[in-house]
């Protein structure tokens, strides 16, 4: 069976009636359930398909790109940066100076925001600190 840009089968599609308005044009295909439809409006739905319409040949040769570039790595080539941009990489610039406010990058990276953990953080001396919020610690 032929198959289209995104696995979906090309022929013999089974299409699904979906319980709300379409614009021309769109097909559903795949699972239906009610919750779609707050989401998958007309508008919605219009929209992405506009979107798929003037986009389509650029996503086509995105990804006939990406293809090419893995078959050039998986022979061994290495990725490099564009051509286009040597001049900016090239070129004579720099940058403006780091302002006061974010010059003092120092962070603490704790993890479980335990009492013990938040009071080594307050006290390590860094200006911010990060906590790893664990599931098993969040709020129901």
């Amino acid at each position: 069976m032929d198959t289209g840009t995104y696995g979906y089968p090309k022929q013999g599609v089974k299409k699904i009636d979906p319980s709300y308005d379409v614009p021309e044009g769109v097909d559903i295909r795949g699972r239906y359930d009610e919750e779609f439809a707050k989401i998958l409006t007309k508008d919605a739905l219009k929209f992405v398909a506009e979107l798929q319409r003037e986009f389509r040949s650029h996503i086509r040769y995105a990804l006939e790109c990406r293809k090419e570039a893995k078959r050039r790595y998986n022979e061994g080539a290495l990725p490099g940066f564009d051509p286009a941009t040597r001049y900016i990489r090239e070129g004579e610039w720099v940058c403006a100076p780091v302002p006061p406010a974010v010059a003092d990058r120092k962070v603490e990276i704790t993890g479980p925001v335990e009492r013990k953990m938040v009071i080594n953080a307050l006290n390590s001396g860094a200006k911010v600190f990060m906590a790893d919020f664990e599931d098993a610690l969040s709020p129901s």
